[in-house]
């Protein structure tokens, strides 16, 4: 049976009761309806989770902890789109496995989109990402940035960088190493993003002959390099 879990934003300590915010026991006690002495999993994102036994009231006492090690090591950069279809690929993405994600406005969608607005609307993409995190009982939880365009972005700390280009001769398999996975917006990149991704030593590779969705996209890639 598959246990409850919590997201507490701290070190989680196997000697250590931990107390409840107001919301927090709202929805143990209203939306999950936890019961008193019934388990509960407490995670703090950075690769420990708690089982814990609920007091009923404010607070959970610590059982077991256990620690694992990161197993995704690939952040994505990936465009913002509209909504259904952004919200969507996050939550799959999480779910599939993510080190962290960067959005950025693509260049021939930018009269679409504001930076100022999607950045109002961080704290909800944030979340979306922390329940696919929980859901899919991953130990680490992705962190979110977002940046104007892809030319914002640093690519300094990554070494094996991959694009994914439908125009590429090279099928993406899985034995390919990346720690950066570029992917493109609803209608491609433009000269100035390939430009700038180039010169960052990105190798390109394709997903086979099928055209996919720009929210498809990095979910297929992510599923073949996580194998």
């Amino acid at each position: 049976m598959k246990i409850t879990s919590i997201f507490i934003k701290k070190k989680l300590d196997k000697n250590t009761d931990h107390f409840l915010d107001n919301s927090q026991i709202h929805y143990l006690k209203k939306v999950l309806k936890l019961k008193k002495n019934e388990n509960v999993h407490v995670q703090d994102g950075e690769g420990n989770r708690c089982i814990c036994l609920y007091d009923g009231n404010a607070s959970l006492k610590t059982i077991d902890l256990e620690t694992r090690k990161r197993n995704f090591q690939i952040t994505l950069l990936a465009p913002i789109l509209k909504k259904n279809q952004l919200e969507f690929m996050l939550q799959k993405s999480v779910e599939i496995g993510v080190k962290n994600i960067c959005l950025y406005i693509p260049e021939k969608s930018k009269h679409s989109f504001n930076y100022e607005k999607e950045e109002k609307k961080k704290t909800r993409y944030e979340d979306i990402i922390k329940s696919a995190f929980l859901q899919s009982e991953n130990f680490y939880l992705p962190n979110l940035s977002i940046v104007v365009s892809i030319n914002d972005f640093n690519f300094n700390a990554f070494k094996k960088i991959i694009i994914l280009d439908q125009f590429s001769k090279t099928l993406l398999n899985n034995k390919e190493p990346c720690d950066l996975l570029i992917s493109g917006g609803e209608y491609g990149f433009d000269d100035k993003e390939i430009k700038n991704i180039s010169k960052n030593r990105a190798s390109s590779f394709n997903l086979g002959e099928n055209i996919l969705r720009a929210e498809t996209a990095p979910l297929v890639a992510l599923s073949r390099l996580n194998i």
